[in-house]
């Protein structure tokens, strides 16, 4: 190709103006990518410093390190838990109580059958018979939900109370 003809075409006025116009669209387009590389410079480097100095390296280790001892802690607890929770199935915590009058003179119902029981069906049943004179109260002792002592139809309907 002639130079000559390249550079009497470059000195055209069009030529010139679309050359400037895409020289500034350049610019402008330049200028913003400059902006926006400074606003993801700052916010990297927020992003690499802790708030308190340190380095977003030393941040993740510290993080690593703190889930690890909570998972530590987790399965210690799961442990107790798993103790407890046995050590529950022994505690009275089935409870039936019936009130009634021990004797037809008697009103009030001042009498009662209480039964107490565990998880397993051991425990108590206790009696507690209300006269005039006196207050007489009766333990027997339950495994499985039964006695091998006589239970009166009270203490028996306490019983079946209690192991619902």
């Amino acid at each position: 190709m002639d130079w000559q003809v390249l550079l009497n075409w470059a000195q055209r006025p069009q030529v010139v103006l679309g050359l400037a116009v895409a020289v500034a669209i350049l610019l402008i387009w330049n200028g913003v990518q400059a902006w926006r590389w400074g606003k993801f410079m700052r916010r990297w480097k927020q992003l690499m410093t802790h708030s308190e100095g340190g380095s977003l390296e030393h941040t993740l280790y510290e993080t690593l390190r703190r889930v690890a001892l909570i998972e530590e802690m987790l399965k210690a607890h799961g442990n107790h838990l798993q103790q407890l929770q046995s050590q529950t199935n022994q505690c009275l915590q089935r409870v039936g109580m019936v009130r009634y009058d021990a004797f037809p003179d008697m009103g009030g119902q001042q009498s009662f059958a209480l039964a107490v029981l565990n998880e397993q069906g051991d425990g108590v049943v206790l009696s507690g018979i209300h006269s005039r004179q006196e207050m007489r109260v009766y333990a027997k002792r339950i495994q499985k939900h039964a006695s091998t002592i006589g239970l009166s139809e009270e203490e028996q309907q306490a019983l079946r109370e209690a192991a619902k």
